[in-house]
């Protein structure tokens, strides 16, 4: 994870609304707000104003039909009178009705307001309302009806009553009355006005303020009163209107929800600027901090790698595949012997032929690193200034440019002069020790052939003269001599013996004839080889072994050997009345654990080393009367291990010896009868 996905996680984007983006925003709401109020009640303004605008309007339009209807009744009026027919004023009243739809009757009334004729049929005025009407001798009077609903215009007309009228009618003082419904005069929609919500209230009230038409629509919240002069026939009239402000406003609404929406963008977007900023400034000062300690860690890597670099030990190098030197730190101009890394670039234009003394190693080693990409403890011999050598270990790994093309080689330079004299030495040591083992193992190889030719002679004659086969001896004394003689030469016999099988074994030279072999037979023919000496000594021989014991794959002349090796020793060096026992057994691991164990003299656990070692001998009083070469128990050391076996010795002063021959589990094989008493 980055530094900068670090701190972004510490500090989420909720975390830059504090401070500026809230104020912001909370200061853009407020301007919104007041915007809003500003614009709607600017708005409230033009919503008066048109309300005022529509009702001028539609007082002009109410006295236009008022006076249209006025002239009709004028012209219709002279009309009647001279045609004064009820035919024709049928006809005429049908024409004017569908002239000026507003008219829903026309009566012609005589003096008093008596009905003379109405018109059309069934829509007559009442009466009531034709009861003293005031008849202008010039214009039009006009009157409301008893209803309400009903406004009565009454022009004065000349002539005659109608045609059948009722007799005696009065021939001067007749009026044209229309009567005219004020519910389609003052509707709430003017014609051409598609909104019909604009005013919930019309009236239509006489100048002194008579309760007149009123006409309601829906309920508002917010209205304006208005009041229009009507000049109608004789008098003055007022047209009340109320407006709805909503309504008014209703055009203009989306201005308000404009700025309101304008004003929250607005104020979000400079609220998220403001915010992006923070973020921004806060990853910049993280990057900046975060470089900053990068730069830091890398000045003080620098200074650490520069340290190690300079005072390093062994020498390290950059070569080009050229062989130019590119760089080369002290510890390895003062190896070469040169007084500066310039002077060592200067002088090495070839470093791959002017450093090797050896031409095979100039080609190898860069091969080597360029084929294996790396390698390690390359030795060669190196030219120094002075024209002197030096063995270095060389380990070096090629350089990649960005095509991933080799252009130098660094690496390390060890000087191991030393070290490869005292190998040279250690070489020529072991192989003057070598070849001191292979001239003692052909010297003995070869004494040993020659000794026993005299030997064998001396053996042979020395018992023919002791046991006086050939006739008898006078002097007794000689056949003791003889059989002095025989002792001693098959004494050393067994210690030529003993001498070649152990150069054998150390050189590598002596083989195993391996087969099975019976233990219990073994064991029986090693006991017989000690008894007599151990009946003469006085001590007791024992076995403790089962009857029953595993074959053992083992060079059977070879475990004689090492076994009457141990019992001799153990007989040797037991005191009159001691013990040696001869055990076997199989541990849990699956191996044979053969032991010899007496109660003889002992030895310190120091001196069981030594004893190991060939011609060593412990000093004790029975060394000097026993005697003994002490190549016993090297020998029987020497066998075990070629039997891939382990001997071990356990030892106490007056208390008694106890040796191990451990042989190894995968050289046991179970006998049959031994399998059978098992089960």
């Amino acid at each position: 994870m980055s530094v900068l996905e670090t701190a972004r996680r510490r500090r989420p984007a909720v975390f830059f609304l504090t401070r500026g983006p809230i104020l912001a925003a909370l200061s853009g709401i407020v301007l919104t707000v007041l915007a809003a109020f500003y614009v709607h009640s600017m708005l409230s303004g033009v919503a008066q104003a048109r309300l005022a605008d529509e009702a001028d309007a539609r007082s002009r339009h109410v006295q236009q039909r008022l006076d249209r209807i006025a002239a009709t009744l004028g012209a219709e009026g002279d009309f009647l009178t001279a045609n004064p027919s009820p035919a024709e004023f049928d006809r005429q009243v049908a024409l004017l009705i569908d002239l000026r739809p507003e008219i829903r009757a026309v009566s012609w009334v005589g003096p008093g307001g008596r009905i003379l004729r109405t018109g059309p049929i069934g829509a007559e005025i009442a009466p009531a309302d034709m009861a003293d009407l005031p008849l202008s001798p010039e214009g039009v009077t006009v009157r409301l009806s008893a209803d309400g609903a009903n406004l009565l215009l009454a022009r004065s007309t000349s002539g005659v009553a109608p045609s059948g009228a009722s007799s005696g009618a009065p021939s001067g003082g007749m009026a044209l009355v229309a009567r005219i419904d004020l519910r389609d005069l003052l509707t709430l929609r003017m014609e051409g006005q598609a909104d019909p919500a604009l005013w919930t209230r019309l009236s239509l009230r006489s100048r002194g303020g008579e309760a007149a038409f009123v006409q309601t629509g829906h309920t508002a919240t917010a209205t304006s009163e208005f009041s229009r002069a009507l000049s109608i026939g004789d008098g003055v009239w007022w047209l009340d209107m109320t407006g709805d402000l909503v309504a008014g406003l209703a055009r203009q609404s989306w201005e308000v929800e404009a700025v309101l929406v304008f004003g929250f963008a607005l104020t979000f977007g400079v609220s998220l600027v403001l915010m992006v900023s923070r973020r921004r400034a806060h990853d910049r000062t993280v990057l900046m901090g975060s470089l900053e300690q990068a730069n830091a860690v890398l000045h003080a890597s620098e200074r650490k790698y520069r340290d190690i670099y300079e005072n390093a030990v062994e020498g390290m190098f950059t070569i080009t595949v050229g062989g130019a030197i590119l760089s080369a730190n002290p510890a390895l101009v003062r190896m070469l012997g040169y007084a500066s890394e310039e002077d060592l670039a200067t002088t090495l234009t070839d470093a791959w032929t002017q450093l090797f003394v050896d031409p095979r190693p100039r080609v190898e080693f860069p091969r080597e690193v360029m084929d294996r990409g790396a390698i390690q403890d390359f030795a060669a011999e190196i030219r120094r200034r002075d024209g002197s050598t030096l063995w270095a270990s060389l380990s070096a790994r090629v350089l990649l440019d960005g095509a991933g093309r080799a252009y130098a080689i660094q690496g390390t330079a060890d000087d191991i002069t030393d070290r490869r004299r005292a190998e040279v030495a250690l070489r020529l040591a072991k192989e003057q020790s070598e070849f001191a083992s292979r001239s003692k193992t052909e010297f003995l190889a070869n004494m040993s052939h020659e000794l026993r030719t005299p030997l064998n002679a001396i053996i042979g004659f020395s018992e023919i003269i002791g046991s006086q086969s050939l006739g008898p001896i006078d002097n007794p004394a000689y056949a003791e001599y003889a059989k002095d003689i025989h002792d001693s030469g098959r004494m050393l016999l067994d210690l030529i013996n003993d001498i070649l099988d152990l150069s054998k074994i150390e050189a590598g030279k002596r083989e195993l004839n391996e087969h099975m072999v019976d233990l219990p037979r073994v064991f029986a023919s090693c006991l017989r080889v000690v008894k007599e000496r151990a009946i003469r000594g006085g001590i007791h021989l024992q076995t403790d072994y089962a009857d029953f014991l595993p074959r053992l794959r083992a060079d059977e002349v070879a475990l004689k050997q090492l076994l009457s090796n141990l019992l001799a020793n153990a007989v040797k060096f037991t005191l009159k009345g001691g013990t040696v026992t001869l055990g076997a057994v199989v541990d849990g691991d699956g191996r044979l654990v053969i032991t010899v164990a007496d109660t003889g003299i002992g030895m310190r656990a120091e001196d069981i080393g030594r004893a190991l070692e060939p011609f060593r001998q412990i000093e004790n009083p029975l060394t000097r009367t026993a005697g003994g070469a002490g190549l016993g128990l090297p020998l029987v050391r020497a066998l075990v291990e070629l039997h891939d076996g382990k001997l071990e010795i356990e030892s106490e002063p007056g208390t008694g010896t106890i040796a191990r021959v451990i042989m190894p589990a995968d050289r046991v094989w179970p006998d049959i009868g031994l399998v059978a008493a098992a089960n």
